[in-house]
């Protein structure tokens, strides 16, 4: 697991052969898919928290210091030749204390673990209630989430390859595309009868302190950071100028639809507004409960990719192999991410916590720290002029400090602290 996942450009130029990688395009549809998903339902009660104009001042906030952070791990691994968080974290911090990495990895995919339960007990209530009414399936959530984790979950995180599941990331986007058009489209197509424009221009400006709990959200639909090592590794002509396109393209394209759609669902539903917005609808649209049943679907074969890292992340943290006391450890973890998928219920607010505290120390700590440690040695980690590596140092140093805040008052407004 350590020896490189590609090859070197260079060695393979000269050996005649076509150099191993990634086209600038392709890692931008890569580091979209990584971004944009089912997580793309939450943004839209983003807006409820903060009003229209300052949710997209947010939002533009937040897409601004989430690409910076982004360019700042390139940067490093351009300096480096780190082709992994982890690598890059011990070159910079020292192999002593790379258990930081793996705590962080593992509470960061149990998240997206509990966020994936969460969303199938939304979805699949709600196809149960268009598919099975009044039946327990379609009234009891807890029930419903058991029984789709026992016989699909559970069978499909004993896999050791996933190599069978390698197109369903991409049919599960294809899903949500497809839900999110529909969203789209009803917007536009009964704008007058739901009062739409209304809608907006009523609540085109306020100040609330929720509008942490936004940037929160924000934060979270861009985290994408920990895989940065690995887009960068992934360029056919890897440079720090091709990785910067890649971050400006797939952050510029993802920031117009987080936009774009989070104004949609707010303009249709406006206060009513839900975590999960396609949870706003009724079954009574046929679309809307196929919708519900292949989102449910999508994300049952999207969750062992997320637990399969967990796993690993977990046998990490107590210098084992990934595979270590496998069965029982499958079994404790699925358990306890099924108990907490069960308790949370609104995975907006699971978006948001990750987002105020993993997601502000992968997106905004971890880069400042690297890059502040490296430029330590202006020998081997050379910025140019003395002038520009302070500026830089600088710039870290803000985004330290903005990240804590944020995230601070995100969870201390959340749970009605201030």
């Amino acid at each position: 697991m350590q020896q490189p996942l590609l090859t070197n450009g260079a060695s393979a130029k000269g050996s005649g052969k076509e150099a191993v990688g990634s086209t600038v395009g392709a890692t931008v549809v890569n580091l979209l898919k990584n971004m944009v998903g089912a997580g793309l339902l939450n943004v839209c009660i983003a807006f409820k928290y903060s009003s229209v104009l300052g949710g997209v001042f947010i939002m533009m906030f937040s897409s601004f210091v989430c690409t910076a952070g982004f360019l700042m791990i390139g940067y490093c691994c351009s300096k480096t030749g780190a082709r992994s968080f982890r690598d890059l974290w011990r070159l910079s911090m020292g192999p002593n204390s790379d258990k930081v990495v793996d705590f962080v990895l593992f509470f960061h995919t149990f998240f997206s673990c509990v966020g994936y339960i969460t969303m199938i007990g939304d979805f699949s209530i709600k196809s149960a209630s268009g598919l099975f009414p009044n039946s327990i399936l379609a009234e009891r959530r807890e029930i419903s989430i058991g029984l789709i984790t026992m016989f699909l979950i559970f069978p499909l995180c004993l896999a050791k390859s996933l190599d069978a599941l390698k197109r369903t990331s991409a049919i599960g986007l294809t899903i949500t595309g497809f839900s999110c058009a529909y969203i789209f489209y009803d917007v536009i197509a009964n704008a007058e009868e739901y009062g739409a424009a209304e809608t907006l221009s009523e609540n085109l400006w306020y100040v609330r302190l929720d509008m942490f709990k936004t940037l929160a959200l924000f934060n979270g639909s861009f985290s994408a950071h920990y895989n940065a090592p690995s887009y960068y590794a992934e360029l056919k002509d890897r440079s720090f100028a091709n990785y910067t396109k890649v971050t400006l393209y797939a952050f510029g394209i993802a920031t117009t639809l987080f936009t774009a759609f989070g104004l949609a669902g707010f303009a249709r539903f406006g206060d009513q507004v839900l975590g999960n917005v396609l949870k706003n609808y009724s079954g009574d649209d046929m679309l809307i409960q196929l919708s519900w049943f292949f989102m449910m679907i999508s994300t049952v074969f999207v969750f062992p990719h997320a637990f399969q890292r967990m796993r690993t992340s977990w046998n990490a943290l107590f210098n084992r192999t990934p595979y270590a006391s496998f069965l029982p450890t499958t079994i404790g973890l699925l358990a306890v991410t099924l108990y907490t998928g069960v308790a949370f219920t609104d995975i907006a607010v699971i978006k948001m916590i990750k987002g105020a505290t993993l997601g502000v120390s992968i997106m905004f700590i971890f880069p400042s720290i690297f890059f502040l440690r490296l430029s330590e040695d202006r020998q081997t980690f050379d910025c140019g002029s003395p002038e520009r590596t302070q500026t830089i140092r600088y710039i870290c140093i803000i985004m330290m400090v903005v990240g804590v805040v944020q995230g601070c008052l995100a969870l201390l407004v959340h749970w009605k602290v201030i």
